[in-house]
């Protein structure tokens, strides 16, 4: 009988999990976007079709494209690595919110390259008088030969029509803060201001809306490292759209910094039997941290002494520490080998412990991968947590 639940159970949680993959049918996702947001699917976790090529952001349900310009959807564990997350077509960067972003060109001097547009209807007009926080986020692609500043976005109060035509013209009511260029490849910069609403404003359209003349531009030098060549545009991932109302202006919070949760440390399970080898101990005696953090809890500490004692044991045993961190650690120190500095950091954490139980320090090699090894390959905050870890193995000589 008891097995009879179990499976119950491993057949209800099996059905509980969304559909991520490539998809027929619109299957909708909430997020925390939709909340009091007037713009449907803001962060593109839903769309309706098949994702099988670039090009296909028309999928998105409540979103269009307004040119005959490309605009794309990109997806984290998508099979075409061209429209992938976190690495693509055009560089690499993971998603802001959820599985999902969406691509546009936002500049080029090739009159070929014809700039995209995303286009939406609100859920509601926007009140007469009353103040909206209207932000999105933004990152500039590694292989984008250009930075611009104009990334705005434009309300009106009637559908625009541009019948996949060329570029468009408007006066946006929402610009990038100070009009600095948006060149961060490692980072999502925040667009971001509030509106006083005319009452008018129905529609909403992001994207380059300036004449090539009036676009503030930057040229950007091609990283030693990438192993592409750049494209002859201003490439920009777009996330985490929204339009909230707000009673004041210092509600509008501008920041890119997402508001996180409680910090989650995760905790395994005992899966190693007491007649265990030591090898087999040690290298189970993963542990695990909190965001950003390097110190260990006390599981953790537990787990280091028992690995102390069977090293205390046998003075012949050497192990291997390595620290490893999660892709919005990553983003935080803001480059590879900084975050694989502070992974390194938390496996030195470790070894301290380890010296101040009387084992000797050069009985082991210290590594920090940083996120190059992920022990989960998803972007919940259970996955996440899984890769804040430290792991431990035996030296076989």
């Amino acid at each position: 009988m008891k097995n009879h639940i179990r499976l119950l159970v491993v057949l209800l949680l099996i059905l509980s999990i969304p559909v991520m993959a490539q998809k027929d049918d619109s299957t909708y996702i909430s997020s925390p976007v939709d909340q009091g947001n007037l713009v449907n699917n803001g962060d593109f976790e839903n769309y309706t079709g098949k994702l099988s090529k670039p090009g296909k952001f028309y999928l998105v349900d409540y979103w269009d494209v307004l040119t005959s310009g490309r605009a794309d959807l990109f997806e984290a564990g998508n099979a075409l690595k061209s429209i992938g997350i976190p690495e693509n077509i055009y560089g690499e960067q993971e998603a802001y919110s959820g599985q999902r972003y969406a691509g546009i060109n936002a500049f080029s001097y090739d009159p070929k390259n014809v700039r995209s547009y995303l286009f939406t209807e609100l859920n509601a007009s926007l009140q007469k008088g009353q103040l909206y926080c209207v932000k999105y986020v933004v990152n500039l692609a590694d292989r984008s030969r250009f930075a611009i500043a104009n990334l705005g976005a434009y309300f009106s109060d009637s559908k625009l029509d541009n019948d996949g035509g060329g570029n468009v013209f408007f006066e946006a009511q929402i610009n990038n803060e100070f009009q600095k260029v948006l060149k961060n490849t490692l980072k999502w910069d925040a667009v971001c201001n509030v509106l006083t609403a005319t009452g008018k404003e129905k529609y909403l359209v992001i994207g380059n809306l300036d004449t090539d003349s009036k676009t503030i531009k930057e040229k950007i030098i091609a990283s030693e490292s990438m192993d592409l060549s750049q494209v002859q545009m201003a490439y920009y991932y777009i996330d985490y759209v929204s339009v909230k109302p707000v009673d004041r202006f210092s509600d509008c919070n501008c920041s890119a910094q997402k508001e996180r949760g409680p910090d989650i440390i995760y905790s395994k399970e005992n899966s190693v039997d007491e007649s265990a080898g030591d090898k087999e101990v040690i290298d189970n005696s993963t542990i695990y941290f909190g965001f950003l953090k390097k110190e260990m809890n006390s599981s953790a500490r537990s787990d280091l002494d028992r690995l102390a004692a069977i090293m205390e044991k046998d003075e012949s045993y050497r192990v291997k520490i390595t620290g490893h961190a999660d892709s919005e650690e990553a983003i935080e120190y803001g480059g590879s080998e900084e975050v694989k500095e502070f992974s390194r950091e938390r496996a030195f954490a470790a070894l301290d412990y380890l010296s101040d139980k009387g084992i000797e320090k050069n009985r082991f090699d210290v590594y920090g991968l940083g996120d190059t090894s992920r022990a989960s390959s998803g972007n919940t905050p259970l996955s996440k947590a899984k890769n804040r870890r430290v792991e431990f193995e035996l030296i076989v000589e």
